[in-house]
């Protein structure tokens, strides 16, 4: 009980000597919350990169993609964004990719979008996906959970990340649709798109001004904008993407697996970069917080001098001044990790959107994940900075620390 009592005094001592230093206190403080907001913002990045990686590994169903050759737009761009894409091929070849030897399933989509705000619900540009649901593969697990049969022409599904909807009915180009699901999360474009009836999409593609920009003579109904193929087991993606080639058609195939993999490539390349940056701030954390606690130890020779007089004991001197340095630590901890938390979410979204990759969705069991690392590496920090001024505090002999120190 009494061990207990002392500790309860001494973490009590140890907050009193902090607050009374206000301007001392802060700045300590700022340094350590400006640390471990990097640090946790790092974290926060890779955490939902690599989520998102293993997301559109699990969930995104399709071996290959077939796309337009011409098209301005590449596999990365068709998966990880949901970026309108006008893009389009003749429907005809769908039967000749179909009957490519090691091509187990494949069905068509159709790419259009919504305009604005004026003749939509959604706010901005958005994606519109019409599928087969004769041939859908994608979508499929997902009906099947739900114990969703088909789509009617009037009903879509949207994407895990699309706003919500007043009523569950959005407006689309003037037309209005009603909300009969919401996708899991994939870490793709997926999440962000809406999914209706393939003929349904052609006729709203029919009217809008972004596909008659293309001056495209070609009906809707007589266009694709992607093939996604399911391969046979056994039977690689790369040996059905040579096949695709051999029919010299204006397509290209590329393998979705492949295009996950380059992402994984460049993630850990600049996930080194910036691992060795957050590595380097917290080295000059450290080296700033120990010479903030070095001299603040100097400062207070003569009250730590006072105090051993007094039969203070050494071991009790470098308890308190660790503890007063863990406070500071800890309060720094919980404030760059309740900042992190706050921004990382709109960083990963402009990330995303700089370098096509895909993510997770941020959760708060992220957040706590996140916080909790980045309060255990103030604690670390703070320790570390703080132990060799703490000992050299209680090495010096009373009376020496009484005549040398100086009076705050």
């Amino acid at each position: 009980m009494a061990c207990g009592i002392g500790g309860i005094f001494m973490w009590l001592a140890a907050w009193r000597n902090t607050v009374r230093r206000p301007a001392q206190s802060v700045f300590t403080v700022i340094i350590t919350a400006i640390s471990v907001f990097t640090v946790v913002m790092v974290l926060a990045v890779f955490l939902m990169a690599k989520g998102g990686i293993a997301l559109s590994e699990q969930r995104l169903g399709a071996d290959v993609m077939v796309l337009p050759a011409g098209a301005e737009i590449d596999g990365s761009h068709t998966l990880f964004t949901a970026r309108p894409a006008n893009i389009y091929m003749p429907a005809a070849i769908l039967p000749e990719i179909a009957a490519v030897k090691g091509v187990s399933q494949a069905t068509p989509q159709f790419f259009t979008q919504t305009l604005n705000a004026s003749c939509c619900s959604v706010s901005t540009a958005t994606r519109l996906v019409g599928f087969d649901s004769d041939s859908d593969f994608i979508l499929a697990p997902y009906f099947a959970e739900q114990d969703l049969q088909r789509l009617e022409d009037d009903q879509v599904i949207v994407g895990g990340r699309m706003e919500a909807f007043l009523g569950n009915v959005v407006s689309i180009l003037g037309r209005p649709f009603k909300i009969v699901g919401t996708l899991y999360s994939t870490g793709s474009g997926m999440d962000e798109t809406i999914f209706m009836n393939i003929d349904v999409a052609r006729e709203l593609a029919r009217d809008n001004p972004e596909f008659k920009a293309l001056g495209a003579d070609t009906s809707p109904q007589d266009l694709v904008s992607a093939v996604l193929i399911k391969t046979d087991s056994g039977v690689g993606s790369g040996q059905v993407i040579n096949r695709i080639k051999n029919l010299n058609l204006e397509i290209q195939a590329v393998s979705t697996t492949e295009v996950v993999e380059n992402v994984r490539r460049q993630m850990r390349a600049v996930g080194q970069v910036i691992w060795g940056l957050g590595a380097a701030v917290l080295v000059v954390a450290a080296l700033s917080l120990a010479g903030r606690f070095n001299a603040l130890a100097a400062e207070r020779k003569r009250e730590i001098g006072l105090m051993r007089a007094m039969g203070v004991q050494r071991l009790q001197i470098f308890q308190l001044i660790m503890a007063e340095a863990l406070i500071m630590a800890v309060a720094g901890g919980f404030i760059g990790s309740y900042l992190a938390c706050i921004f990382a979410d709109p960083l990963v979204e402009a990330i995303k959107a700089a370098f096509i990759m895909p993510t997770g969705l941020w959760s708060l069991g992220t957040a706590l994940k996140c916080g909790a690392a980045g309060v255990s590496v103030s604690v670390l920090i703070g320790a570390a900075a703080s132990f060799y001024p703490a000992w050299k505090s209680t090495v010096v002999e009373p009376q020496q620390a009484i005549s040398q120190g100086v009076l705050e």
